[in-house]
């Protein structure tokens, strides 16, 4: 609790100090997403003050959506980050870095061969015997990770993944220049759904928090899929907006 510091001979409102102590923390990373706040009691016990001032410190704070309250299990850090881009680059690295986040990183997590996984190879349309690479990844923003994704890729097409895939960052210009496909088509399928303990695990959630769950085949220029891709944004760091233009 040491991110808080009151001066009482201040002109300035306590609940204010309190609010910006608590905002500066989270700026300069002391406080991270999803870290706990002491209870509006704790803090009236630590610095002899009124309920009221914590109270409107707190909405103050969830009002600028950097906080948020869960019934039954306390006051965490949210400072949600909204991604705003189109729908063919939703998922680009170059996007997340360039445009929107101050810093970014990836971690491979798990890299294999699949065989015999039915759903997949029926999505890649290979046949049952045919290997798949599997890699799965977490981008991260300002260490907070905001992206899981399971990517496979058939071995048919990329015959050295294995050698190459440390080396892997935009799945674009992986795809296109470093192995010439052309992609004309991604189907894109959009759902929300809560969050397997593995995957409450790799983006440091609660089991059982929102997710949106984006399914990505990625087709060339002589319509096969050449990859397909499982998008799990958490659900505080994402917002997807449909805008129709009428003509």
């Amino acid at each position: 609790m040491d991110y808080i510091r009151i001066n009482k001979l201040l002109t300035t409102s306590i609940y204010k100090q309190i609010a910006g102590s608590i905002s500066n923390a989270i700026e300069e990373g002391r406080l991270k997403y999803n870290d706990k706040l002491p209870t509006e009691k704790e803090i009236c016990q630590a610095f002899s003050i009124s309920q009221t001032a914590v109270k409107m410190a707190y909405e103050k704070l969830i009002e600028e959506k950097k906080i948020v309250r869960i019934k039954g299990k306390g006051t965490y850090v949210t400072n949600r980050q909204v991604f705003q881009t189109t729908l063919h680059n939703y998922y680009e690295i170059d996007i997340l870095q360039e445009d929107i986040v101050k810093s970014y990183s990836q971690n491979i997590v798990l890299f294999e061969r699949k065989l015999k996984d039915l759903s997949i190879h029926r999505e890649l349309g290979l046949k049952k015997s045919e290997t798949i690479y599997h890699m799965v990844r977490v981008i991260r923003s300002d260490q907070n990770p905001v992206l899981l994704q399971r990517i496979f890729f058939p071995k048919r097409y990329f015959k050295d993944f294995e050698q190459t895939y440390e080396r892997f960052t935009h799945l674009f210009s992986y795809i296109e220049q470093d192995h010439g496909y052309h992609i004309e088509h991604l189907h894109n399928t959009f759902s929300a759904i809560n969050a397997s303990a593995s995957e409450a695990l790799l983006l440091n959630l609660e089991t059982d928090d929102a997710l949106t769950y984006i399914r990505t085949r990625v087709l060339d220029k002589d319509e096969r899929v050449i990859a397909y891709i499982m998008h799990y944004f958490p659900g505080d760091f994402t917002e997807f907006e449909v805008i129709v233009h009428a003509i």
